[in-house]
């Protein structure tokens, strides 16, 4: 079966824009992203490894599992994107795909014959992106970790407010990998329809009743604007039909439900980010106002930084709670593997739920509060913005009325995320033991 696509084309603007003269937001004081040395799970790994001997000895692939189950990234998370849309695009294709690794605080990329790609948090600069260079190793040694600078080009651009952040894109690839870029590109979130989701991966499993990009290459002439998909394989044709999957530590599962958690955790940490640096900028701004006018620096903040600051947390609420997701027409039949290796972590209630349980019939989570309101990106939030966050999230689930966008929720799920935070999480707001 073949899909069309009919989109109109347009032309790709190199220019800087307006702003562009001026240093972004996250490289002046007090972040000073590129001039501040990160202190992330990554670093840490490799001081020690320096130090004990790690990451030293086998294969790229062995030095790739030994360096996930170092930072309790489940391999069971794997999903693999065979679109050129990377730094090591030369070496990925159809038949080499890149293969994408997480948990509620990492990222990892690997490359066949090449380097590891990694995104970790740093507590005050927010998403530092390294390089593990496999292809630079001396022996008994383990691998140099590379600051890498050049992925700001992409992950700081304007589909993520111009902040260090992450993404997953779905295009139109052919059958080299390469995406056909005048057909566009799809940023995807949990909100993204199913049919734009996808293009360029290779998807394992079912979205019952809906179509979608993935496993497919795109045919078109240069000046069409009619793209066909056309599936590498029957619809019920494994993916390891299409590339030798031995050299991936999950064979060849590129799983939908990993997918569809990686989709709502991209968008929650980038709001997560957005706000722990724009917060530390306002807090900063502030204090540098309040020195000049020779007032005190612990003055209450403006109403206009006070805005500033309501603003991120409304954006965060919206992500963490799931807002206009898209609603499937039926299930999703995933890997049971990664939904027990996902789970592997959860805090459960007394009653035994948690914010990990899967629904995967019309939604992909049962309780729509999201499990990285656990995640160390969260925690490490500046306290005023965290805690105006839980404050907001105590409202939104105590006086429903009071807050329409969230209609969505029933009351028995709000009851239920209450409950569930209410004995997993520590350091909430005195509002929510009844004393606020």
């Amino acid at each position: 079966m073949v899909f069309k696509y009919t989109l109109t084309l347009g032309i790709l603007l190199m220019a800087a824009g307006p702003g562009a003269a001026f240093e972004p937001l996250y490289e002046r004081a007090p972040i000073d992203y590129h001039e501040t040395e990160p202190d992330t799970p990554v670093t840490r790994l490799l001081e020690k490894a320096k130090r004990e001997g790690l990451l030293s000895k086998g294969s790229d692939r062995e030095i790739l599992a030994e360096f996930l189950e170092a930072l309790e990234v489940p391999i069971e998370s794997q999903v693999l994107v065979f679109s050129k849309t990377s730094a090591q695009n030369s070496r990925i294709s159809p038949e080499t795909p890149r293969a994408l690794y997480f948990s509620d605080d990492v990222y990892i990329g690997w490359v066949q014959g090449g380097e590891i790609e990694i995104a970790s948090f740093d507590p005050k600069l927010g998403l530092v992106f390294h390089m593990l260079k496999l292809t630079e190793r001396e022996a008994d040694a383990p691998p140099v970790l590379n600051r890498e600078r050049s992925c700001l080009n992409c992950h700081a651009g304007s589909s993520n407010h111009h902040f260090p952040g992450l993404m997953v894109r779905s295009v139109f690839p052919q059958n080299t990998g390469q995406p056909l870029f005048q057909a566009g590109t799809f940023h995807t979130r949990h909100d993204s329809p199913i049919d734009e989701r996808w293009g360029g991966w290779y998807v394992s499993g079912e979205v019952e009743d809906q179509r979608h990009m993935g496993n497919a290459v795109a045919h078109s002439e240069l000046r069409d604007v009619e793209i066909e998909l056309e599936p590498m394989g029957a619809a019920e044709a494994l993916i390891s039909e299409f590339f030798n999957s031995d050299p991936y530590l999950n064979g060849p599962q590129s799983d939908v439900v990993a997918l569809m958690v990686l989709e709502h955790q991209v968008g929650v940490h980038n709001a997560l980010v957005e706000a722990n640096l724009t917060t530390r900028s306002t807090l900063h701004r502030h204090r540098e106002m309040q020195k000049a006018f020779g007032e005190s620096v612990d003055a209450p903040l403006s109403e206009t930084n006070q805005r500033v600051l309501k603003s991120q947390s409304d954006r965060v609420l919206k992500q963490l709670l799931f807002a206009d997701e898209f609603q499937l027409p039926a299930g999703v039949e995933g890997s049971e593997a990664f939904q027990r290796a996902f789970a592997a972590n959860e805090r459960k209630s007394e009653e035994g739920r948690s914010l990990k349980d899967f629904r995967l019939y019309e939604r992909l989570m049962k309780y729509r509060c999201s499990h990285l309101i656990y995640s160390d990106a969260f925690g490490d939030l500046p306290d005023i913005i965290r805690t105006l966050v839980l404050e907001d999230l105590h409202s939104i689930l105590t006086k429903p009325d009071s807050h329409p966008d969230f209609a969505y929720l029933s009351d028995s799920e709000r009851e239920h995320i209450f409950q569930i935070l209410s004995e997993t999480m520590e350091g909430l707001p005195p509002v929510w033991k009844g004393k606020g």
